[in-house]
């Protein structure tokens, strides 16, 4: 039987359900990376389903990088050099080697499962700045969007994958 899909499964025990939620979240962009993205060849990785286009290597890399700067808004941190490129570099710059981008994925991954694990209720409400204008919000909105950033571009994987075929 094949094990159940993260959301299916039990509450992650010494969280709240939301937490628990963002934690399963986070667990099945995972799953997705490892069936749609990681099984590829360096130029699957890479390929662009048009000019201009991002490649699946560049949303996993952005998926990374912005991730890692979300919870840093959330947890001040330092971030890697690679992740403080942003954006522009992470979709459009110039590849890598595809086990460079995924050891990446894992280390934040890691990362970011560990902070989610160690929060506390009495911590989401409060507000923290975001950004370089230093907008405040409350630390589960900057959760929030972590994990539903992470899926919205873990769905363009698999989008793109189907195409690649």
């Amino acid at each position: 039987m094949a094990s159940l899909a993260p959301f299916l499964q039990a509450l992650e025990p010494g969280v709240s359900p939301a937490v628990s939620a963002w934690i399963k979240g986070l667990k099945e962009v995972e799953l997705h990376l490892d069936r749609w993205a990681f099984d590829l060849s360096e130029e699957g990785f890479w390929w662009r389903p048009k000019e201009g286009l991002n490649p699946i290597g560049g949303l996993v890399r952005h998926i990374t990088g912005s991730s890692l700067r979300l919870l840093s808004y959330a947890f001040p941190q330092e971030l890697p050099d690679w992740a403080k490129k942003g954006r522009e570099w992470e979709l459009q710059g110039e590849p890598e080697a595809k086990e460079v981008v995924e050891a990446r994925f894992r280390e934040a991954w890691a990362r970011l499962l560990s902070a989610f694990q160690s929060l506390r209720e009495e911590e989401l409400g409060q507000e923290v700045p975001v950004g370089t204008q230093g907008l405040k919000a409350p630390r589960a909105h900057i959760l929030h969007h972590l994990v539903e950033h992470a899926q919205h571009h873990a769905g363009q994987i698999i989008y793109a994958r189907k195409l690649l075929g």
